[in-house]
């Protein structure tokens, strides 16, 4: 079906509770109402999910689909959804067998946005509903660059998406979304998606407002050797680092372990820091209760591993710092878009010792087969390429990303040439 109303455009905007579509929404918006399938590429809190929603709002009556990796995330759009009088729900696992039921029931029925993780589409039943369900009318998968990785990382049913698209009697319109995916990744997620005619929307991956730095971390000796230990020079960085914020905003710490990230949140707690801990180890409720603590800016502070962000909505981060190389140039640039969302300066520092790159090379050497080994050693290469760059930061991004390079950004530490 084709939306091309502008009465109908400016009455879900409305309804929506936004003015007018961002400059970068504008074209991959118009392709969604033409009902073509897209691949859109845009920097975190660029606007993705309004690209699915949209479309729903002014579609009463159909159903879309959205698929999305975190359970916080689906809860968080669905109440946001349901305060402005618009259909939606979430099918998880936390609902009992009779409301899984009902969910699934009422809206393939009456349609509106159902989000739900791509485990779910493992469930016969689920599948059934949504393979006799005649409303609808897209999918929307979000976080889409996990599906090249799908078969070696984690969430392997990202993998069988493009397979359950098949199995649909009639071919929904298509939305992958995501922010960073190289030239590579797109091509896998058309072929994963099987959605080749794809029209792709790249935003560029340059943000104006973060300014970059990046620092080797060394020391002398061991401590019982009378120096100062890798780690202790790191925590005193990170710590005179959190001495240049103003106690604006707020600010996230990724750290490389989970060792790591539970001594240097307890150095910084000796030092009266407000600061909290978040990790893949913790139970659930620890950690939900440690996100909540942050997004209420009760400690601003937050000190974790990349378990931390997927789907964190936090405009006001001021500073992220990485005490640690990071696995991948990939998850380094998701990871500092949580920086500045609200269009402010901020700040986003990576200290990384020698011994880094030794250590993640070995922690990927043990993540998969040989050809998924091959893959993410090459997104680290290329992270240790950037550390050790004489050239603009974002210029050596851009290429990665298969984006043309534009000028130097004259702010980062390599154009000034200033250390942190």
């Amino acid at each position: 079906m084709h939306i091309s109303s502008k009465e109908c455009l400016a009455e879900a905007l409305q309804k929506l509770g936004i003015a007018n579509l961002r400059p970068q929404q504008e074209a991959p918006m118009e392709a969604i109402l033409n009902n073509e399938d897209v691949i859109v590429l845009m920097p975190t809190s660029g606007g993705k999910s309004l690209l699915y929603q949209l479309p729903a709002v002014m579609e009463p009556g159909s159903l879309t689909l959205v698929i999305s990796p975190l359970k916080a995330l689906q809860l968080d759009q669905v109440e946001s959804l349901h305060s402005k009088g618009i259909r939606a729900a979430v099918l998880n696992s936390d609902l009992s067998a009779a409301e899984h039921r009902d969910v699934l029931e009422d809206m393939t029925k009456r349609g509106g946005l159902l989000y739900l993780a791509p485990e779910q589409l493992r469930s016969p039943a689920v599948a059934e509903a949504l393979q006799s369900c005649p409303i609808l009318t897209r999918i929307a998968v979000d976080e889409a660059h996990i599906l090249p990785q799908a078969k070696d990382d984690f969430r392997k049913a990202y993998g069988k998406i493009g397979s359950f698209i098949d199995s649909l009697p009639r071919h929904p319109q298509v939305i992958a979304l995501t922010a960073t995916a190289t030239r590579k990744d797109v091509d896998r997620i058309r072929k994963s998606l099987n959605i080749d005619n794809a029209s792709l929307f790249r935003t560029p991956m340059r943000r104006d407002n973060l300014r970059l730095y990046i620092k080797r971390i060394e020391a002398g000796g061991k401590t019982r050797k009378g120096g100062q230990s890798i780690e202790h020079t790191l925590f005193q960085s990170v710590e005179r680092e959190l001495s240049k914020w103003d106690k604006d905003g707020t600010v996230i710490i990724y750290c490389p372990t989970v060792k790591l990230v539970k001594r240097l949140c307890k150095w910084l707690k000796a030092r009266d820091y407000p600061v909290g801990k978040y990790h893949g180890k913790m139970k659930h409720a620890k950690r939900k209760a440690a996100q909540a603590t942050f997004m209420s800016g009760k400690k601003s502070i937050m000190v974790a591993t990349n378990a931390f962000g997927l789907g964190i909505d936090k405009p006001d981060v001021r500073l992220v710092i990485h005490a640690g190389l990071p696995l991948s140039m990939d998850g380094y640039v998701q990871e500092i878009g949580r920086a500045g969302r609200d269009g402010k300066k901020s700040r986003c520092v990576l200290f990384f010792t020698k011994a880094d790159f030794e250590r993640n090379k070995r922690i990927l050497s043990h993540s998969g087969g040989n050809k998924a080994i091959r893959r993410k050693l090459k997104r680290l290469n290329a992270l240790h390429g950037l550390v050790d760059s004489k050239k603009c930061l974002w210029r050596v991004i851009e290429k990665y990303f298969g984006e043309k390079p534009q000028k130097k950004c004259e702010k980062c530490c390599r154009c000034r040439q200033k250390s942190v």
